[in-house]
């Protein structure tokens, strides 16, 4: 069986994390991911707290297993942590900000740390502030990317950076051989969100994951402030799709003179509530959204030229471990293969 640290730390049985990739990292995927014998990661940065609540709620219903929270912390409201360690969250996951004025309160009720990270100096800082892990993040990595690094010359950086702490890997990982040269580089686990976001159990439309499925790595664009309506100046990767495509036509203008800005694009209606899109929001597309979907970003990494199928998330799971144990046992027959006189 493959286990690393990162799986006793945690109590599970495959090192393999499905990242928090918004509102479309939902209960169903987080439960499939848990009960696969991964680590599940619920997207909630932006929820109210009696919503949040409710996701954990319905994560409980669907698993036993061990689960975590993503939470951005650049603008974290009062409720939302706190929530979570009343609700007896196993694991928070952060992203950028500081994580130090919440390591204690987390380990006061039992919950482990972890944060993303974008370069040796986060990474030191993280460990500092006392979190469990760090997940080291390669540019190719979709979404909002927190470095400039590719995750091959980050992660063993980082790992030599933090020698006290396990490291998952993001950004670049989508199969069992991506697992595997993650764990050659010092790595105890992986963090990955395009391989879920195109799961059956993903709360994102049907086309969105075609797009990733059909996609290669050429068809992302990394982009500084493009879709920032709702957060600013937070780069980004992204699958061409009809919005960019008009903005870069358009000669990639800045902020306030891009095509359109400032119009409506449609709305969402979640819990009860339903607002207003604006074009160059920066929000992951699920199925509350009325809106045109080729005007939302569709948020997904280098991958995408690895991904060739949706399926369910746990097989996925079990897909990926299968691959690496394969892999691992190729790579040990190269290993004891007789040398040439």
């Amino acid at each position: 069986m493959l286990k690393t640290e990162l799986c006793d730390r945690l109590g599970i049985e495959h090192p393999i994390l499905s990242a928090g990739f918004g509102p479309g990292a939902g209960p169903d995927v987080v439960a499939a991911v848990s009960n696969a014998g991964g680590c599940g990661v619920l997207g909630a940065s932006g929820f109210s707290v009696p919503y949040l609540r409710e996701l954990i709620g319905r994560v409980r219903a669907l698993t036993t297993k061990p689960f975590g929270v993503n939470l951005i912390l650049e603008d974290i409201a009062e409720g939302p942590i706190e929530a979570c360690l009343d609700a007896g969250v196993p694991l928070l996951v952060f992203f950028w900000g500081d994580p130090t004025p919440y390591v204690g309160p987390a380990h006061a009720h039992g919950a482990k740390v972890a944060i993303q990270v974008g370069s040796v100096d986060e990474a030191r800082a993280a460990a500092t502030a006392g979190v469990d892990f760090v997940i080291a993040q390669g540019v190719e990595a979709g979404g909002h990317v927190r470095g400039t690094t590719a995750l091959s010359v980050l992660l063993p950086a980082v790992v030599d950076a933090v020698t006290a702490i396990p490291v998952l890997a993001s950004g670049g990982v989508a199969d069992g051989r991506g697992l595997v040269a993650a764990l050659s580089l010092g790595a105890q686990g992986v963090s990955m969100g395009t391989r879920f976001v195109a799961s059956e159990e993903a709360f994102v439309p049907r086309l969105y994951k075609e797009r990733i499925v059909s996609g290669v790595a050429e068809d992302t664009i990394y982009v500084e402030d493009l879709f920032n309506v709702g957060w600013e100046k937070a780069p980004h990767r992204v699958l061409r799709n009809a919005i960019v495509r008009e903005w870069e036509a358009a000669g990639k203008p800045p902020v306030g003179q891009r095509p359109g800005e400032g119009t409506t694009v449609g709305s969402r209606t979640r819990a009860g509530q339903t607002m207003a899109i604006t074009k160059y929001a920066s929000l992951t597309p699920t199925p509350e959204y009325t809106s045109d979907l080729e005007y939302l970003p569709f948020w997904a990494g280098q991958t995408c030229s690895l991904i060739r199928d949706i399926r369910p998330a746990g097989q996925i799971v079990h897909d990926i471990v299968r691959e690496a144990e394969q892999v691992i046992d190729r790579l040990a027959r190269i290993r004891t293969a007789p040398q040439p006189a």
